[in-house]
């Protein structure tokens, strides 16, 4: 699967709408995914209107950062781990005139170090497709930026399987398809 393949309900559902506020409203979701994988924090921090309120919900209730500064120290800190080169598998998109909902699986590659330490059988030093269901609601304002994000998970990310040397570099910090690359594996 390509890194894009995830995002195809959205990508099809910009293309089949015919409301032009709509349509805005899905495009400006689709550029700050885009931008959120790609690491590119400045095109990301444009899509969201001056001071966003993300709530991250789950089973410890409501965290998540606010206002311009926390947001952005927020994606800079998911790049520096690689948590942001993810794949979003949409299983459903939603739209009106003041909101995006997404619904999908989320995939990360973690580290064993990185997984829950409760997880028996985990090598430390291997790396893990990761997963978790999550839905995302995208509060559009009048100006056509996003507000935030309301993220709820339903689940912390459970190990998928181990990941072969090489296997799925698109995922994880840049470090390790540098790693697969310097080690002659396929990229």
């Amino acid at each position: 699967m390509t890194e894009s393949a995830g995002l195809q309900p959205l990508l099809d559902r910009i293309v089949a709408e015919a409301d032009p506020r709509l349509r805005s409203n899905l495009q400006v979701v689709a550029r700050h995914v885009v931008a959120e994988i790609a690491g590119d924090i400045d095109v990301l921090m444009a899509t969201l209107v001056d001071e966003p309120v993300y709530g991250i919900w789950g089973s410890s209730g409501s965290v998540g950062p606010v206002g311009a500064r926390q947001v952005r120290e927020h994606y800079e800190q998911l790049v520096a781990s690689g948590k942001n080169r993810l794949e979003y598998h949409l299983s459903r998109v939603v739209v009106d005139a003041d909101a995006v909902v997404t619904d999908g699986e989320v995939r990360f590659a973690y580290r064993g170090d990185d997984v829950e330490t409760a997880t028996a059988g985990v090598d430390v030093d291997a790396w893990y497709l990761v997963a978790y269901q999550c839905l995302v609601v995208w509060p559009i304002a009048a100006d056509g930026r996003i507000a935030g994000e309301e993220i709820y998970t339903g689940e912390r990310p459970r190990i998928v399987r181990a990941l072969g040397p090489g296997e799925l570099p698109h995922l994880g910090p840049v470090s390790r398809r540098a790693r697969s690359a310097e080690h002659g594996q396929a990229t």
